[in-house]
C-alpha cells in the first residue's frame, strides 16, 4: 500500500511522504468549525477522522456533532475517533470496526 500510494518526499533529509498523484485528487481535506451547522456544501465521505475532538464538548454537542457526521459518511464508511472518545448511548448508525474504528451501517 506504502508503495502504491505514498512518494518520497523530494527532500531526502526529511522523513516526509507525499501522496501519490492518482489518490491526491479524491483526498479532500478541510478545516470545519463543528460548533456550527456548516456542512452543508460537504461531499458525502469516505473515511472522517475526528480524533480527540469529542473530549471537549458536553454530552448534547456531543451528540449532535456525531449524528451530523454520520449524515455525511457513506453506507459502511468509517469514522476514526480518539481512544479517550465514547459514543455509545447515542443511538448512532455506527458499528465497532476495531479500536477507536467505527463504521456505518448499510441503509436497511
Amino acid at each position: 500500500m506504502r508503495k502504491k500510494y505514498l512518494l518520497r518526499s523530494r527532500d531526502r533529509a526529511k522523513r516526509l511522504v507525499r501522496i501519490a498523484p492518482g489518490l491526491r485528487k479524491k483526498v479532500f481535506f478541510s478545516h470545519v468549525n463543528l460548533a456550527e451547522d456548516m456542512f452543508d456544501g460537504f461531499p458525502d465521505q469516505d473515511i472522517i477522522f475526528c480524533r480527540n475532538v469529542l473530549i471537549y464538548f458536553n454530552r448534547d454537542v456531543q451528540k449532535k456533532l456525531l449524528l451530523r457526521l454520520c449524515e455525511k459518511l457513506v453506507p459502511e464508511g468509517y469514522l476514526f475517533m480518539g481512544h479517550s472518545e465514547a459514543i455509545h448511548g447515542f443511538g448512532l448508525p455506527l458499528a465497532k470496526a476495531g479500536p477507536s474504528v467505527y463504521r456505518k451501517t448499510p441503509k436497511a
